[in-house]
């Protein structure tokens, strides 16, 4: 049994969910009771329901996304239909802008609205000593990047082997583009720096060689990036 379970559907196999490891980084005391479960979209969403539902969770969390919010769906009546008692939250920007009339939201149990990765443990620990939040959206509380405990660590060696290495450098974006949702970020926010390249160097020791960077301005400031393009010139 595994109370907690943080799952999502990526495009293909090879993809990682950088986002559901920074979930599982910062469960704090909940992080041995949590897992991560992947699939992709192609999976048939009766087979991920079964296989969600094998561990016995009491909490799904679930990361909605534009390339996989339609299985989501599907997934989320089944997971309710067979086991209305396991409660859904969902998060990720295809459910954290619009959701008044979303189907994948009424379904759901809860929806964190905004950066979730602290706020989603909160949540847990609210559900698991029976005070459930009275309100189904959550606005997720601001919070420095230097509260987050960062989650490469948990790129399995599969992960490293045969999947592309998701990573981020800074979050946010300072422009108004008004095709991107990064527009309604106010500002750009850079991790420590130092911090960062340690943890590049770790997973650059344990094999990894394909790194992708999800900065939406990854040369907002030219110095900072220089000095990432030079550790992985070295």
């Amino acid at each position: 049994m595994t109370p907690i379970i943080l799952a999502t559907l990526n495009a293909r196999y090879f993809h990682t969910s950088l986002g559901l490891r920074y979930l599982l980084a910062n469960m704090g005391e909940l992080e041995g009771d949590t897992a991560i479960r992947e699939f992709i979209i192609d999976a048939r969403p009766i087979d991920v329901a079964e296989k969600l539902l094998l561990a016995q969770p009491r909490i799904i969390g679930l990361s909605v996304y534009i390339w996989n919010i339609e299985q989501t769906t599907q997934l989320v009546a089944l997971l309710k239909q067979v086991s209305p008692e396991t409660i859904i939250v969902l998060g990720g920007p295809e459910v954290s802008f619009e959701h008044d009339q979303q189907p994948i939201v009424a379904m759901a149990d809860y929806v964190i609205c905004g950066a979730a990765d602290l706020e989603f443990a909160e949540l847990c620990r609210e559900l698991l000593a029976g005070r459930p939040p009275p309100r189904k959206i959550i606005n997720a509380i601001p919070f420095r990047l230097s509260e987050l405990k960062l989650p490469y660590y948990l790129y399995s060696d599969e992960d490293i082997k045969n999947r592309l290495i998701y990573v981020e450098a800074s979050r946010g974006c300072p422009f108004k583009c008004e095709f991107c949702l990064s527009a309604l970020d106010k500002s750009a926010k850079p991790f420590d720096q130092t911090q960062f390249l340690n943890e590049m160097q770790l997973l650059y020791e344990r094999g990894a060689r394909h790194f992708k960077f999800i900065d939406r301005t990854f040369n907002l400031k030219i110095k900072d990036s220089i000095r990432i393009m030079a550790f992985f010139l070295a």
